[in-house]
């Protein structure tokens, strides 16, 4: 079902902080595209911005993109969480 994207953060158990849509993680929601279409950017601009601006401890490209925070950086993680929602809501972007 459609909804409004609304990305969620949750801690893994190698204590790393990872942000995405799970309400739908095997669907277009899930996929890591999916923030560059919120926010009009290409995927490399938005490596590009997401690395200047919120600065994950970890960033891995293979197929898929993959990043995420440290435990003493969660607030980066956390600052990024409501940037995107709140572009989200804004654009009413539906996936």
């Amino acid at each position: 079902m459609a909804h409004i994207y609304k990305a969620s953060e949750w801690q893994s158990p190698t204590g790393q902080y990872h942000v995405n849509d799970v309400e739908d993680l095997a669907g277009n929601a899930g996929m890591w595209w999916m923030p560059c279409r919120v926010l009009d950017m290409t995927p490399a601009e938005y490596v590009k911005w997401l690395t200047e601006e919120y600065e994950p401890d970890y960033i891995s490209f293979n197929k898929i993109l993959s990043f995420s925070w440290s435990a003493k950086n969660y607030r980066k993680a956390h600052s990024y969480l409501l940037y995107i929602n709140r572009i989200a809501r804004q654009k009413k972007f539906y996936v």
